[in-house]
């Protein structure tokens, strides 16, 4: 496909989104030179996310000690010492 120039596209917008929808990818030109495509979008991940198991994860913060700085000293010390 040769594509359509920025004017066209603009004229015709419903009709390109219709034509990308079906699996077409759309070339937009400008003075001739690509510019944009058009590309019909991916369908949505449908398969289902897993469950948390809410005791497995209590379990694990439990084993996690606690972080004896604040979080703003934390954050000033890790800029002081150029670890970010």
């Amino acid at each position: 496909m040769d594509g359509f120039n920025l004017t066209d596209a603009e004229r015709s917008l419903s009709e390109l989104v219709d034509r990308a929808e079906a699996g077409e990818t759309i070339d937009i030109l400008r003075d001739g030179k690509l510019v944009a495509k058009l590309v019909p979008a991916e369908p949505p991940d449908e398969t289902p996310k897993p469950r948390v198991d809410i005791e497995v994860l209590r379990r694990h913060l439990a084993q996690m000690p606690m972080q004896q700085q604040d979080a703003g000293e934390f954050m000033r010390h890790m800029r002081d010492t150029d670890r970010y």
